[in-house]
């Protein structure tokens, strides 16, 4: 068990000083980022943390079209994981702002769009997804690609736990201390707190 700790200590440090060395290399003063191999942040300028962060094997944090991606303490993107706030040249994502202590696990895939707001000690597992955006597709004469996005954004509160393959759609506005069972589908909708959440939409199935 020593031997373990010692090797996560070394692991940890060594993602401190890759995550220094890669924004020295890209001319920018380091910042308290924690980062594993092949480990991706875009957009730098538009990055604002609020203590140490780590970033996971593989993953990627892109804030180049937003007006600001604010972390908070402790946040962590598991492996492979994707936080990308999403728009283009012509469009910038309002803002991604999440608080301290929040973690995803790996493969996860986290939107900007229209705004996303998480509060603290939220839990995500693998491969949860949020999107708060929508694609336009009223126009039968046009392609869906071609119609661009609209959406409301999502804010979800303090102390929830998404299990695995959870998504949540455009819109959602979510309380606090809830169960979401892995697979359900959060649709655009405004869900209480203290309940657990599940199925495809996800409904009541319980109180806490």
């Amino acid at each position: 068990m020593r031997g373990r700790g010692i090797s996560e200590i070394v692991r940890l440090a060594l993602m401190v000083l890759r995550g220094a060395l890669y924004f020295v290399l890209r001319l920018q003063v380091p910042q308290r980022v924690a980062m594993d191999r092949g480990a991706r942040v875009l957009g730098i300028g538009n990055l604002r943390l609020d203590g140490w962060i780590k970033i996971g094997a593989y993953a990627t944090i892109d804030a180049r079209f937003t007006t600001q991606l604010r972390l908070g303490r402790n946040f962590s993107l598991g492996d492979f994981s994707i936080m990308r706030c999403s728009g283009a040249p012509t469009f910038l994502c309002p803002g991604v702002i999440i608080g301290d202590d929040v973690s995803f696990g790996p493969y996860c895939n986290i939107g900007g769009g229209y705004g996303l707001n998480v509060g603290a000690n939220n839990l995500f597992g693998p491969y949860v997804s949020i999107h708060p955006e929508t694609h336009v597709v009223t126009d039968l004469t046009m392609p869906i690609r071609q119609q661009g996005v609209s959406g409301e954004g999502i804010r979800i509160d303090a102390d929830n736990w998404f299990g695995a393959k959870s998504t949540v759609l455009d819109g959602v506005v979510m309380g606090t201390q809830n169960i979401v069972a892995a697979g359900a589908l959060l649709t655009k909708s405004v869900y209480g707190s203290r309940v657990v959440l599940g199925g495809l939409p996800a409904r009541e199935l319980a109180k806490r």
